[in-house]
């Protein structure tokens, strides 16, 4: 009967429905589970677990051996509000996000393998309020545009980082950020520097350890306070110019008029064109004809002298 053919089919549904929702609710074999949270701390796990309950709010997979954080798996885990990766391996490619956590606040990235943080990195975690970067020494660039869809932050930490260079315009759209740690960074205290160090003396956003922040290069600024660094800077940079810096300057700014004048020129004529042509035309005209005009008055002196030179 078709009752009877299809209870098989249905035994076979059923069966993978219940197999798919006890891993839905089952925990990690290596992991310990509270209601909400799964813990995996100190396992020395080499892969991501693949039974975490998909309610898992929190989640800490501190100090294991994780070489990345898989997309698919994790983009299952739309209520994780808490994520602890630090003390792993962890690395991303450039273009690696979060997909599916738009509920995260809280992230912890720190002592792994980051290199790069670009506009994709994030973009996902429109609700990330805390987020902790510190401890990756091989993290030596952080777009400008990093954070520009977590508007929510108020805390990050850069600490310990391979970082030279930050731009103050990849803050400068978070209005609610109330701390940023950059301390036991390599920064390169040049000109190039002196924007962001003047953001960070202006802003409102705490720096803890500011004073204990310093320059590693160049060589005159290292061991210089951020503080210091920024005044020394700003006599440098803004104050003390070259002889060859005075030449260039003169160079560009001669440039610069002669290129307005020429532009003035061009538009006042193009604009007399336009508006009167008929008075270009017989400007011309007369020109022409006072051109000539004078040519045969000159060559009629020239005649009416030759017979007085004849006959001299």
């Amino acid at each position: 009967s078709p009752a009877a053919s299809g209870s098989p089919l249905l035994w076979v549904i059923l069966a993978l429905g219940m197999k798919w929702v006890e891993e839905a609710l089952s925990c990690p074999t290596e992991c310990t589970c509270d209601k909400w949270q799964v813990n995996c701390k100190g396992k020395k796990l080499k892969n991501f677990p693949t039974t975490i309950p998909l309610m898992t709010k929190k989640l800490i997979l501190a100090q294991n051996n994780l070489p990345n954080l898989p997309l698919l798996t994790m983009s299952y885990l739309n209520e994780l509000v808490h994520l602890d990766s630090s003390h792993n391996l962890i690395t991303m490619d450039l273009d690696f996000s979060f997909p599916g956590l738009v509920k995260l606040t809280y992230l912890d990235l720190s002592f792994n393998k980051l290199s790069h943080i670009t506009s994709f990195t994030f973009s996902q975690l429109s609700e990330l309020l805390l987020l902790n970067l510190s401890g990756n020494p091989l993290m030596v660039k952080i777009m400008e545009q990093a954070f520009e869809k977590n508007s929510l932050l108020r805390y990050i930490d850069v600490n310990n980082c391979g970082l030279s260079y930050l731009s103050a315009k990849t803050f400068q759209k978070l209005d609610r950020l109330r701390i940023l740690r950059i301390k036991d960074n390599p920064w390169n205290c040049d000109c190039k520097f002196l924007t962001f160090s003047e953001w960070l003396i202006h802003t409102d956003i705490k720096f803890p350890d500011f004073e204990n922040t310093t320059c590693s290069k160049p060589e005159k600024m290292k061991g210089l306070s951020l503080h210091k660094a920024k005044l020394e800077l700003h006599y440098l940079c803004l104050v003390l110019l070259k002889p060859q810096d005075f030449i260039y300057i003169c160079l560009v700014t001669f440039c610069i008029f002669l290129g307005g004048t020429l532009v003035a020129w061009l538009v006042g004529f193009c604009t007399v064109m336009y508006y009167h042509p008929g008075n270009i035309s017989f400007y011309f005209i007369k020109n022409i004809r006072n051109i000539s005009e004078k040519e045969n008055f000159q060559c009629v002196r020239v005649w009416t002298c030759l017979p007085k030179m004849k006959y001299s």
